[in-house]
Formats: C-alpha cells, structure tokens, sequence
C-alpha cells in the first residue's frame, strides 16, 4: 500500500504539472480513502464484531489520454482493503480503448476494447469511486461487497451509443466478455473456496436506458446472461461433477431527481442452474435470487447530504421466510433472506475531501460475509454496523 500511496503523490504532482501545462489531451487523477468499521453479532470485515476495524481502505490511480478526435485510452489501477474479501494488492480496474464512430448532437455510436466495467444498474460501473457513491457501501442486495471483483470488471468488448428523441436521450450498451475465474467466483457460487476451478466461460451483458432531456429522471433495464464450467478437484467437495453453471439475470432501475431530493429503486433477480453438476446441487439444481432496494437521498445545503434506504434480499424467491430451506437441510431460516435499513450523512468539506458516516440495521443473515465468520449457523436473526469513510481525490 505505501508504495502505491507513493506512486499516487507522484501522479498526482504529475496531474498538476500537466494542468499547468494544459495538455487538454492527456489527464491524471486518483484518489485515497479510509474508513472505520464496527459491528456487533458478526464481522463485516475480520475484527469489526464488538470492536473498531480500520481494515478498510481504497487508492488508485487513472489516466485519459486522447490521441485523436475519435480514439480514447484510458485505465485505472487501484488497491482496495476490506477484510478478507480483497487485499490491498494493486490490480487493473479498468484499461480500455475507446473508439468512437459517430458523434453528432442527435446520435453517437463507439466500440470499447480492453477490461470493461460491466454495466449493471445504475452504479455498478462507477462503484469504485468514493465521490459517485451516495453512501459508502452501495445496497449490499444488488451490489454486494464479497462478489465484488466478480461483479465489476471483465475483458471483452463492447459497443454502445445514444439517440436523442424529441424530448428524452436513449442510451445503450452491448458487451460480451469472459468473466472472472478467481476464488471470489466459486464464493459467488458455492459460499466457499472449493479445490476445484471454474473455467471456460462467457458473459453477455445488455444495458438500455432512457433519460429525461434536463436529467430530471432517468429508468433502465439490464439484460445478463452467464456461464461457466465447473472442473472439480482433488478434494471432490459436496461430490460435485464436472459440468456447466448457467445464469440469467435482469434488472430494472429508475430514479427520480428533484433540486434537493432523490428517490432511486432497483430490482434485480437471476437464475442460477446447476443441474450438470450434480452432488449437492442435486437436491436444489435451480435457484432463484431476488434483490430490491428503494433510496432517498435530501440535500439541504450543496454540500451536504442526507440518505435513507430499504435494502432486501431473497437467496430463493420461492421460500422467501427460509424455512423450507431450515426444515429441508437444517439451517437457521434466517440465512435465506436480508433486510437493510440505511441511515446515512455525507459532507463534501472542499471539491477534493469528502467525509461520510451511515450506520445499518440488517434483519436476517444472507449478507453476513461467508470470508469473515467462521461459523455457518448463525444463532442471531439481526445485527448491526456503523461506516465512516473520509476520501481524498486529486
């Protein structure tokens, strides 16, 4: 981490000396965070359960450069600390190029090659950044921390554009790629770290929205579909064999913007089929998650924001109280389903610091990271976790 924090401070004076310079075509940034966690009943991140946990922490670095009117390049590296679900290890967030082949006021239309952000939702391809978050962590039932690395970024490519109608702007984006294949993935998919690997995989993503003129409201749609093959290992866990994981998803989204006040809600789901594998899976081969959350968001001042949210989640829509689940295979009920309740404030002291504070209410367990507690029974239905981040962008 100290050496990236050194390599920022360079970039950063780098930045000045290039704005001083005015290269319009060539641009640095970055930013760092900090933040405090601390939980009662279970860890978010390892040592926050009854105690103050300072294993939170974000850096990273970006650049833009334009060589011509219709070619983009740009990447961002960053090094994000939570507990045990990422480690501090500088990594590739994104590094792209970005060819654009029309751009009029009426239509646009481009090609992206590289590692891309996966447009999922309103927030997923801007999450890393402090400074577009309107809280710390993001609604833990459609973007979720401990999938995190999975969820963000994949190579591939993909094309997009917008067309302006009469009143209102269309905009899309298609991308196939190939996703992530690291232990975060099999967390994704079996709640534990397996000898086996997950491998030879696709990833089609579409993305459509629709925006008012003056951004007074916005409403999209996200269209997902996944696979990935499953090789099993020396350790033949939950006596699985090999064979194809099959996901579908979709999401809906719409927010509305008024001069000091937001209300954004979203609705995720997907499909998860197992069937070729077989063992444990053979009891359950297809599940349904469901996800929804709805956010207010009021600024009373142009620096300061105020933020409410109800968060929930379904690990299976058709047994959404659990208790099939607990009679079927003798887990607590309350591992199948999560409830969120979000009370957060945010103050932009100056246009480069930036101080939050939120505190959660979480009914149910199905969000208790899998990496940072132990002990798969969970004997408390409810627990609690208060966030303070600071950021500092450059």
């Amino acid at each position: 981490m100290l050496k990236l924090i050194n390599t920022i401070l360079s970039f950063s004076l780098l930045h000045s000396a290039l704005v001083n310079a005015e290269e319009e075509n060539l641009t640095w940034g970055g930013f760092v965070s900090q933040g405090l966690v601390y939980t009662d009943n279970y860890n978010f991140i390892e040592g926050s359960k009854n105690a103050l946990s300072t294993d939170f922490r974000e850096a990273a670095i970006y650049g833009l450069w334009r060589p011509t009117n219709h070619l983009r390049l740009g990447g961002q590296v960053i090094a994000r600390k939570l507990g045990n679900m990422t480690d501090d290890t500088p990594q590739i967030d994104y590094l792209s190029a970005d060819y654009s082949l029309l751009s009029t006021p009426a239509s646009s239309f481009g090609i992206r090659l590289g590692k891309l952000k996966l447009a999922n939702g309103f927030y997923n391809n801007t999450r890393e950044v402090p400074f577009t978050r309107n809280s710390i962590l993001l609604p833990q039932s459609m973007y979720y921390e401990e999938t995190r690395d999975f969820q963000l970024s994949a190579l591939g490519v993909e094309f997009y554009g917008s067309e302006q109608l009469e009143t209102d702007r269309f905009e899309y984006s298609f991308l196939a790629s190939k996703p992530r294949k690291d232990q975060v993935s099999e967390f994704v998919f079996f709640r534990r770290n397996l000898s086996g690997k997950l491998d030879d995989g696709y990833l089609l993503i579409a993305n459509l929205r629709l925006v008012e003129a003056r951004d007074a409201w916005r409403v999209g749609v996200t269209l997902g579909s996944f696979g990935l093959t499953y090789f099993p290992g020396s350790s033949q866990e939950l006596g699985l064999e090999r064979g194809d994981i099959d996901v579908k998803f979709f999401a809906i989204s719409a927010e509305y913007n008024w001069e000091r006040f937001s209300v954004t809600s979203e609705f995720f789901k997907h499909y998860i089929d197992y069937e070729d594998l077989g063992g444990f899976f053979a009891v359950e081969p297809k599940q349904t998650f469901e996800a929804f959350y709805v956010q207010g968001v009021y600024r009373p001042t142009h620096n300061v924001d105020l933020l409410m949210r109800y968060d929930l989640a379904y690990r299976d829509a058709h047994d959404r109280s659990g208790k099939k689940h607990e009679k079927k295979f003798g887990v607590p009920a309350s591992n199948y389903w999560s409830k969120d309740l979000t009370l957060g404030v945010g103050w932009q002291a100056t246009s480069s610091i930036l101080l939050r504070a939120e505190w959660h209410h979480i009914r149910g367990t199905a969000r208790v990271p899998e990496q940072e507690n132990s002990n798969k029974l969970r004997k408390h239905s409810s627990w609690n976790m208060l966030l303070v981040q600071a950021a500092y962008r450059f």
